[in-house]
């Protein structure tokens, strides 16, 4: 038992980084698992609008401009104040969803946003370091970001 709990917390804070790669599709790719796989512990709680389809369709929608955006050159900095409070705020509603389903909305969710601000801060940097060591554009990194939240997002949340 301990050790399924231990799962789900680890697959519960990779989920949350990726809030801090790409905002809105952590909550995008929750709300679509958890339309498809509803909790009971959710429903009579604040969090049962992420087990809804039209919740999961404008989190989608959300992401995927969220991902048309950054590869703009106007782009704001993630690690931008505003930007960086989003990400947080999106890590938590992750965590506290999932945390809610084991009956630690609280935890769950100040972890998620601890997750997600760290998840900010390594990829802003990381991204940075690529695109200057290797020459290849910041919008490939972008785009290869991209794949990486979509996939990485799948797999954590594939039978949770």
């Amino acid at each position: 038992m301990k050790k399924r709990i231990q799962k789900k917390l680890t697959k519960g804070l990779g989920l949350a980084a990726i809030a801090g790669l790409r905002s809105m599709s952590a909550p995008a790719l929750l709300s679509n698992y958890m339309e498809k796989h509803p909790s009971h512990r959710l429903r009579k709680t604040h969090f049962n609008f992420m087990q809804s389809g039209k919740t999961a369709n404008l989190l989608k929608v959300l992401a995927a401009a969220e991902m048309l955006g950054d590869k703009l050159p106007g782009a704001p900095n993630r690690t931008k104040t505003s930007a960086l409070l989003g990400r947080g705020l999106s890590g938590a509603l992750v965590g506290a969803t999932l945390g809610r389903t084991q009956r630690k909305k609280y935890i769950g969710g100040a972890l998620g946003m601890l997750s997600a601000i760290a998840a900010t801060y390594a990829s802003f940097y990381l991204r940075k370091k690529l695109s200057k060591k290797t020459g290849i554009p910041d919008a490939v990194w972008g785009a290869l970001e991209d794949f990486l939240v979509v996939r990485s997002g799948q797999k954590l949340l594939h039978r949770y």
